[in-house]
């Protein structure tokens, strides 16, 4: 499951920031004349190693989506909002100016980012949505849910019935249009890599039981490790050792 983010100020003296200006004039030329692509954004968030090393230490080293750890090779710079079109709009030319904005900037696994992610942005009210780079994003209600700005825990839970174990499910409207259709939470693969930590943690609860002292300072400890910010799923195992009353 999704977790909120808690990342400190980003750097200040990266290229990202040396640039920023630079490249939002020349794309904005472009923009104005109908004829940005995806090609022509300079990919500043990831040819600048301190960006991509900042934002993937925030995340400790986790998708923003499915919470999977994942090498750092192994995962894209992430636009919350798509940068060069906006699939759900047609001839929407992209939140372009935020191209380079850090609060717009996450990490997610490449299945996340280009199976289920990819280039939707659904608002509730398409009619909100922001076309220029002087919109007022406030007005839009975006679906998909910000971990950044969000806990996600308010809007997803899990069924832990042996029939759908470890499979996310969204409390609300925007809950299942993330889980369901805009990451991979659910995609197959990452549910079973949550069933075999649902094993691990019924032995963390087990110990936490033992009448033996040194069984349950060993449970103790599993149980701190697994909910710590720092673990995969460590979403996951709130809810499941939440359930169980254990926190």
């Amino acid at each position: 499951m999704m977790i909120k983010i808690e990342r400190e100020s980003p750097p200040k003296d990266t290229g990202l920031d040396k640039k920023r200006k630079e490249e939002l004039r020349r794309i904005r030329k472009l923009a104005e004349l109908g004829e940005l692509k995806s090609k022509n954004f300079r990919s500043l968030w990831s040819s600048e190693p301190k960006v991509k090393n900042f934002l993937y230490g925030s995340q400790h080293g986790k998708c923003c989506y499915c919470e999977r750890t994942r090498d750092q090779v192994e995962v894209d710079v992430e636009h919350f909002r798509p940068k060069a079109k906006v699939k759900e709009a047609e001839n929407h030319p992209g939140y372009w100016w935020l191209a380079y904005s850090w609060e717009n900037l996450l990490v997610a696994c490449k299945k996340c980012n280009r199976k289920y992610k990819e280039s939707k942005f659904p608002l509730r009210d398409e009619s909100k949505r922001a076309w220029e780079e002087n919109s007022d994003l406030g007005k839009e209600e975006p679906m998909l849910i910000n971990p950044l700005e969000e806990d996600p825990e308010e809007f997803i839970e899990y069924d832990l019935s042996a029939k759908f174990m470890a499979k996310a499910v969204g409390k609300c409207e925007r809950g299942r249009k993330t889980v369901d259709e805009l990451t991979g939470i659910n995609d197959e693969r990452v549910m079973q890599e949550r069933v075999q930590m649902a094993k691990e943690y019924r032995i963390c609860a087990y110990l936490k039981n033992d009448s033996r002292s040194e069984l349950r300072l060993m449970g103790d400890e599993g149980l701190h490790t697994y909910v710590s910010r720092r673990s995969e799923f460590s979403g996951f195992a709130r809810f499941y050792f939440r359930e169980k009353g254990f926190i």
